[in-house]
């Protein structure tokens, strides 16, 4: 009798995949391709697999909206064969992002926004945005926003020796890419860092100072993938006027969670396979957004 699989497919939330997808059955044994192409929301049933020239199967799932991964998988004759997989977004897919509310954001993520100095951000009379206007003022910029509850999220996670955590010892943001961001911080933040189990020194070569300041320092977490990173900067020899470089590596951290067969992206890293790296780290961090895609348009004949 032909082999079944009981595909299970998620978001790297583990919410329902919701895409488009196309799967591909190789056998491993034989010529054999059997491929089924239909809207997903979370299961899938594929039935009428042939497995009498053998049982291993590899299994390509391509997405719409989503990465490709692949696994083998052995089917069992006369039965389905159950099997789940979650599957990372694919950053070029996403057009922008559902994030939280301003209001709804942690006090000290928020403080970070009201005491902002950021010359990309500016309101036209010498002044900086700050705060809500700040906030509004990131909606047509994905990647700068995502980045920057990415760092928020993986810093709530990081305790550090004296009780708090990283964004404690955070104040007035100073700079924003789609891979860090640049703030101010304290000499103790400096202190705890390093005497932390959490983080272990690392070079600062490939990282470059604000201007006037000078790198003193950098250090990042064991975790094998999502690495949070702080490079420590200082203004003068002497004093208390820090800034910190925050930066997550990905460490190719999407094929080694994910099943993905191949990574495609390159560039700095992109806030959106962080986000999903951060989710499939044990416990799970979650930077609280999701993820918005482009509206599939059907194209009608005219008369």
């Amino acid at each position: 009798m032909p082999a079944s699989l009981a595909l299970t497919l998620t978001d790297a939330a583990n919410r329902d995949l919701n895409d488009r997808v196309t799967v591909d059955l190789f056998s491993a044994h034989a010529s054999t391709h059997l491929q089924v192409s239909e809207r997903v929301q979370r299961e899938i049933l594929i039935e009428g697999i042939d497995i009498n020239v053998g049982p291993l199967y590899r299994v390509m799932v391509t997405p719409a909206n989503h990465r490709i991964v692949q696994f083998f998988i052995y089917l069992a004759e006369g039965k389905a064969t159950p099997f789940s997989l979650p599957v990372p977004v694919d950053p070029e897919k996403v057009v922008s992002i559902n994030a939280p509310s301003f209001e709804s954001l942690q006090p000290k993520a928020r403080q970070v926004l009201e005491e902002a100095q950021v010359p990309r951000f500016n309101d036209g009379t010498g002044g900086y945005l700050t705060g809500t206007q700040l906030y509004a003022a990131l909606g047509p910029y994905p990647l700068l926003k995502a980045c920057y509850l990415n760092i928020m999220a993986k810093s709530t996670a990081t305790p550090l020796p004296d009780g708090q955590t990283c964004l404690d010892h955070y104040s007035g943001l100073l700079r924003m890419e789609q891979d860090r961001i640049f703030l101010r911080t304290t000499a103790a933040l400096v202190e705890e860092t390093a005497h932390s189990h959490l983080f272990h020194p690392v070079s600062a070569v490939l990282h470059d100072p604000l201007p006037g300041y000078a790198i003193v320092s950098s250090y990042k977490t064991f975790d094998h993938y999502g690495n949070l990173q702080l490079t420590f900067q200082r203004r003068g020899n002497t004093g208390n006027d820090y800034a910190i470089d925050i930066d997550i590596d990905d460490a190719q951290g999407i094929e080694h969670i994910f099943q993905v067969l191949r990574n495609s992206v390159s560039g700095p890293t992109n806030p959106y396979d962080i986000h999903d790296i951060l989710l499939g780290q044990k416990p799970p961090v979650d930077p609280n957004y999701e993820f918005v895609f482009a509206t599939a348009v059907t194209a009608v004949a005219r008369p």
